[in-house]
């Protein structure tokens, strides 16, 4: 594997050595020694001839006798460090001549880097040249690198700017001139915001190094343009430097308020934008216009007196009437009614979102306008309601007239054969036909008895004498699992009720043997009374029916128990949940706590 270093340097390009000694016997030995894959080795024997290589090759090292012929090797050395393109590259001396001082001094005085004395030991002059080709392979690289980022700098159409701590610009690219209109010297040493204004309102407050930011740019005429910079940091010799890129995306811009233009027209949704300064409108679309009753944009545009008054629902506190300079938040999906030009109050579905546009604060607002399908939900209610009761009444008149017809034909039977048996069972009748009449108007009037503080396992208890009773005639068994809860504000007598009718029912629902158990239990914010029986189960196909007044699974029941539960249940706010299996059905009462009282919430 390539070491690091190397990656600029091309696989198949030698490392050039230069060897000058003016006998070949040295050569030859220098040769041995330095023999590598790796290396080009270009022997000389003459300062002449070094020279003249100097300048045909890309030299990394020069190994150079001093004693030669002709140019000497001190004579030659300085010849070479004379020249620009050569001045940098090592000279190591070897010699067998005197190693007196005076004569070392004028070898690095001449720019030699090293010296070498004969005889040399050759892994010591092997570990030399290694170590002088790691550093020109690292200068290689540096060079590569600086002409990389040199060509990257001079040819990308961003602008790149270097500023330390202070904000002051330290290095620009030529992309300077083109996109703000200053050349680098006008700008090098002043503060960056001369072309970035807000920049410290993005940066020095969060740092977001790496992360691109819109900003405003400003170029040298003062006008303004949309730009998207990108900033990173680093240590040069213990100094923080920031690099900045800056990209000109006024194009973009163009391009996406096009498309913001053609949604903004489109959408049957009412759009309008807003200054938050003064409020006045920026612009609104064609169904802003329509539903608001505005003919013309001229009306509405750069007005301020224009404004639609919005209606928030604020569920049980009702409604408040505000503009939108009282919205100091975004809103999402709110439902609210509006009054238009005309007067007409309408119903939509409010969404709200705060930006800069041109470097100005602005509300975009939508409404999707569900007036019509408001009053076609009210009307599908009214149809359901007028369908609940006629299902109702024909409930009603079926029930009753079962017992009226019973009680006729035995008034007829009196006449001619009056009866003690007879009118029992007319009374009987008759009273099936009150109590029917009795459970339909429990279903159907408003309670608005106060509520009271009360433990739910009190009321079970007292009830469950009454449904043992009902159990064991039946020869089935009742087990209470009352675990200690939280108080309810609850009416004792409604709650009374419920339970009944759903431990009557379970008892109903099971064969001899069986067991009923009641069970309650806290679970989160909530207290859960459940009752659970043994029987055969319900069926997928009528479970959504259970609690319809008149739908019941048993034979002679009127589906009004579980309609009256349902009630209850409804007037305390509270849910039923059902869980049905053939090994039995469950039904579950949940209670929200709410500190040391409870409510019951749906």
């Amino acid at each position: 594997m390539r070491n690091y270093t190397e990656k600029w340097i091309k696989p198949d390009k030698k490392i050039n050595i230069l060897l000058v000694d003016d006998r070949p016997e040295n050569l030859l030995v220098l040769e041995s020694v330095l023999s590598s894959p790796e290396y080009h080795l270009i022997s000389v024997n003459s300062g002449e001839e070094a020279l003249k290589y100097v300048l045909m090759y890309d030299i990394a090292v020069i190994l150079l006798d001093v004693q030669m012929p002709g140019l000497d090797g001190f004579e030659t050395a300085k010849m070479i460090k004379s020249r620009e393109k050569s001045k940098q590259i090592p000279i190591i001396f070897i010699t067998a001549i005197s190693q007196a001082l005076e004569h070392v001094k004028e070898g690095y005085h001449a720019g030699a880097i090293d010296y070498i004395f004969k005889p040399f030991h050759p892994e010591t002059l092997k570990m030399k040249i290694e170590a002088f080709i790691k550093i020109y392979k690292y200068q290689e690289q540096i060079k590569m690198q600086n002409e990389v980022l040199n060509v990257i700098g001079e040819t990308l159409e961003d602008t790149l700017v270097t500023f330390d701590e202070t904000g002051r610009m330290v290095t620009i690219n030529p992309a300077i001139t083109k996109m703000f209109g200053y050349t680098e010297e006008e700008l090098i040493g002043h503060p960056i915001k001369v072309i970035v204004p807000d920049l410290s309102r993005f940066f020095t407050k969060s740092k977001k190094l790496g992360r691109i930011i819109e900003v405003s740019a400003s170029r040298k005429n003062k006008s303004i343009f949309p730009a998207d910079i990108q900033i990173g940091e680093a240590s040069i010799e213990d100094q923080l430097i920031y690099v900045c890129s800056i990209r000109d995306v006024t194009e973009r811009k163009l391009l996406e308020e096009e498309r913001f233009r053609k949604i903004f027209e489109a959408t049957p949704c009412l759009v309008s934008l807003q200054s938050v300064v003064d409020w006045r409108y920026i612009n609104v679309n064609k169904s802003w216009l329509t539903y608001s009753g505005y003919n013309e944009y001229e009306e509405v545009i750069n007005q301020t007196s224009v404004s639609l008054k919005y209606i928030f629902h604020l569920n049980e506190s009702g409604e408040t009437v505000v503009d939108m300079s009282d919205l100091h938040h975004p809103v999402q999906s709110s439902r609210i009614k509006y009054l238009n030009k005309s007067g007409e109050l309408r119903e939509g579905l409010l969404s709200t979102e705060y930006m800069d546009l041109h470097g100005e604060r602005c509300l975009l607002s939508v409404i999707t306008d569900i007036t019509e399908r408001v009053l076609v939900e009210k009307e599908m209610a009214r149809l359901d309601r007028l369908n609940l009761v006629g299902e109702m009444a024909s409930g009603i008149v079926h029930e009753v007239r079962n017992p009226m017809t019973t009680v006729r034909g035995f008034l007829q039977m009196s006449k001619d054969f009056p009866s003690h048996e007879f009118i029992d069972i007319m009374i009987e009748e008759l009273d099936r036909a009150h109590n029917i009449i009795t459970e339909f108007l429990s279903v159907s009037k408003t309670n608005s008895v106060e509520r009271i503080s009360k433990d739910l396992n009190e009321i079970i208890e007292l009830l469950f004498p009454l449904i043992q009773a009902k159990a064991l005639y039946s020869d089935l068994q009742v087990h209470l699992d009352l675990n200690l809860c939280p108080v309810l504000q609850i009416n004792e007598r409604e709650i009374r009720q419920l339970i009944l009718n759903l431990a009557l029912n379970g008892l109903d629902a099971m064969s001899a043997g069986g067991t009923l158990t009641i069970k309650t239990f806290q679970e989160d914010n909530e207290v859960i009374l459940a009752i659970q029986d043994e029987g055969c189960g319900i069926k997928k196909e009528v479970i959504d029916k259970i609690g319809t007044p008149f739908f019941s699974t048993k034979k002679d029941g009127t589906g009004l128990g579980l309609s009256i539960c349902h009630k209850v249940a409804s007037e305390h706010n509270a849910t039923i949940k059902i869980n049905t299996s053939n090994q039995g059905t469950t039904f579950f009462v949940h209670f929200i706590i709410k500190g040391n009282q409870v409510n019951v919430v749906s």
